[in-house]
């Protein structure tokens, strides 16, 4: 955007007393994000006081998140050693919404030695990539970094699903502390090393606010109910098995012979492994998992996902770490 693009739209949708919606929606994402920027600045320096930009802010970005909603293309900034939305130190998924912007953004974070990749999204995508930083525990979004920027809060795009008269047992497993928790630590500990000292630091809080999560979680569990005389769920989805039924769960076999139990923290992360019309899912709790697995090698959580193998000596980590913080 040159400077006479940006005089010309600055004092049309900033400084006329009167401005058309439908023109303001016929600006690109970048001009919008422009003129929010543009107007906090005359705010700070009281350069217009016959202007109300508060309301002129309000009714700008109304309009730019509305265009992100409906956009044709963005693109969303994910780790390459993770696949994941990479999260910023403000805690923050980036997106794009140019091609340029995108590609401008990976080749300079690259020369950081920071891996990204540039997912495109579009159509109904959008607003599912929007459902899914729910389930990732990912609340704020910095659209254009390196251009001109805003940070917009994930629930003013998509809000929050309203379980309100939900019975639990129909409201699905999601744990997007721990989801965000894995993304963080995993990110960092595959990030370029710098001071080992200070990295070091960081990874045992984040580690920490991991194992955390981990305690606290409740997991789904796959498995198949092998019954020769079916017994009917309520009303509220609750099934009482009858004698003789066979209960099996999900085993995973890796290439060494080793077994291990598979958990998920949500369903997203379920289907990419289960097919949920074959599949059943006992919710778990993670002394739950460890009393399943007992005759296995070990725990692995989200295996298509970011993949946290739990086996006896993280068992054992996790132990300590429950004991240290006197955790049930």
């Amino acid at each position: 955007m040159n400077e006479e693009r940006k005089d010309e739209i600055g004092r049309r949708f900033l400084l006329t007393p009167e401005i058309s919606q439908e023109e303001l929606g016929g600006l690109e994402i970048q001009e919008l994000i422009f003129l929010v920027h543009t107007a906090k600045r005359f705010k700070v320096e009281e350069a217009f006081p016959d202007v109300y930009l508060d309301e002129r802010i309000k009714g700008i970005t109304g309009v730019l998140l509305d265009k992100i909603k409906h956009a044709d293309t963005l693109y969303l900034a994910c780790g390459k050693t993770t696949g994941y939305p990479y999260v910023d130190g403000e805690d923050r998924v980036w997106m794009f919404s140019q091609e340029a912007y995108a590609a401008n953004a990976e080749d300079y974070f690259r020369q950081q030695q920071l891996m990204l990749e540039m997912k495109p999204i579009g159509g109904e995508e959008v607003l599912r990539t929007f459902g899914e930083f729910h389930i990732l525990g990912l609340p704020k979004i910095l659209v254009d970094n390196g251009q001109y920027h805003i940070e917009l809060n994930r629930d003013d795009i998509m809000p929050p699903p309203d379980w309100t008269g939900t019975p639990e047992i129909s409201v699905p497993v999601t744990n997007p502390g721990l989801q965000r928790a894995m993304i963080r630590f995993f990110q960092t500990l595959h990030a370029p090393t710098g001071d080992q000292e200070v990295r070091g630091r960081e990874l045992d809080v984040l580690e920490a606010e991991m194992l955390d999560e981990i305690l606290q979680a409740r997991y789904l569990l796959p498995m198949q109910l092998k019954e020769s005389d079916p017994s009917p769920a309520d009303e509220q989805g609750i099934k009482t098995l009858k004698e003789g039924t066979v209960i099996q769960f999900g085993v995973l076999s890796a290439e060494d012979g080793s077994a291990w139990l598979p958990a998920f923290t949500d369903w997203l992360e379920f289907e990419k492994v289960y097919d949920k019309t074959v599949w059943s899912s006992n919710i778990a709790a993670y002394d739950d998992l460890l009393a399943v697995s007992g005759n296995m090698d070990g725990i692995v959580l989200n295996c298509r996902g970011i993949p946290l193998p739990i086996d006896a000596n993280n068992q054992e980590r996790i132990e300590a770490f429950r004991q240290k913080r006197g955790l049930k």
